[in-house]
């Protein structure tokens, strides 16, 4: 295999940078003869120019996992070991500490281009004057942070960025699985400002503090406050632990992705409905979709995988779709005040 010496400048066609020339030393380097390349969702339609840079700069054979990609947790392993697949590339996710590959890969961060600047300084409008800020990013910002955090300090904020555990990969940064960074410092701040875009982290964040939360929408350039988008959250799952507390028949879903594969919880979970007098039926799942779980015609299941899924995405489903911490209190072993976002600790 011969490496010609020229991968090209990254990707042009996205906001986000794709590092073309830092895949292909990682492929060259690696002696690898096929190579498997995981994408998330925002970035498959790069597929085909990433596939062909590595083939061509390279010579080794490229397939690329088209399944759905959610996070480092997501891990395919399975699905490239029969392809004899040498090396994983894992573009757009920071690795976890916690979870190990089979096949030795390489994440690749996918920094978005876009400037933090005008929505953390639109931020500073919704922070009141002065206080101290506990600073959150996503993986996409990371590479902003220490900007984010100037535009804060020359307009006089204090600025705290918690570590967190060994599922975090830097200093600040927030999963929707584990906001251990924010509760690091929760203490120490009055405030937390969350540099990236919707509302999901924001809202866990909350939840776990009990602090005001302000994001930095950077692709809007504009923030806001999560008050009205955690209301929204909570009167939403009340509404549902209510109506499964109805249900009688429980399906306790197993994510078969390494990463978030939860079997002992999911085992006591079980135990717990069946205690109460209900029936529950352990299954593991690699895609939960509304089509599958109305196929198997259960009343309700419990979604001990990436609560992302759960606390997005229930529109989409018929169904009652809890979160472990949801069932609890709908079993009465924990009461509403206890309520956070469930977290993979």
């Amino acid at each position: 295999m011969a490496w010609n010496g020229d991968a090209g400048d990254a990707l042009d066609r996205s906001t986000f940078h794709i590092d073309m020339d830092e895949i292909v030393r990682a492929v060259y380097d690696s002696g690898a003869k096929v190579v498997g390349v995981q994408l998330p969702e925002g970035l498959k339609r790069m597929a085909l120019p990433i596939v062909e840079r590595i083939e061509q700069a390279t010579g080794a054979r490229v397939v690329l996992s088209a399944d759905p990609c959610y996070g480092a947790c997501d891990l395919v392993d399975d699905q490239f070991e029969p392809l004899d697949v040498q090396l994983v590339i894992h573009v757009g996710h920071s690795p976890m500490g916690d979870t190990e590959p089979r096949i030795p890969t390489v994440f690749l961060d996918a920094p978005s281009r876009l400037d933090v600047g005008p929505a953390v300084r639109d931020a500073l409008y919704k922070l009141g004057r002065g206080g101290r800020i506990g600073l959150l990013t996503t993986t996409q910002h990371h590479h902003a942070l220490r900007d984010a955090r100037a535009i804060l300090e020359n307009a006089g904020y204090e600025v705290e960025i918690g570590t967190g555990g060994e599922r975090l990969a830097f200093p600040g940064q927030v999963l929707g699985c584990d906001f251990s960074a924010a509760k690091d410092v929760e203490h120490g701040v009055d405030t937390f400002l969350i540099v990236g875009g919707g509302s999901f982290h924001a809202t866990g964040v909350a939840m776990a503090t009990r602090r005001p939360v302000v994001i930095a929408d950077v692709e809007r350039g504009e923030a806001r406050t999560v008050e009205e988008d955690l209301d929204r959250t909570l009167r939403r799952r009340s509404a549902i632990i209510q109506k499964a507390m109805d249900c009688e028949t429980f399906g306790m879903i197993i994510e078969a992705r390494p990463g978030q594969r939860r079997w002992k919880l999911a085992r006591s979970l079980a135990d717990m409905l069946r205690d109460s007098g209900r029936e529950a039926v352990l299954m593991v799942m690699r895609n939960i979709t509304p089509e599958r779980l109305v196929t198997i015609g259960l009343d309700a299941y419990v979604n001990t995988a990436c609560p992302r899924l759960t606390i997005d995405d229930q529109s989409l489903f018929p169904m009652p779709l809890l979160t472990p911490v949801e069932l609890r209190i709908m079993l009465g072993r924990d009461g509403w005040d206890d309520y956070l976002m469930d977290t993979f600790d």
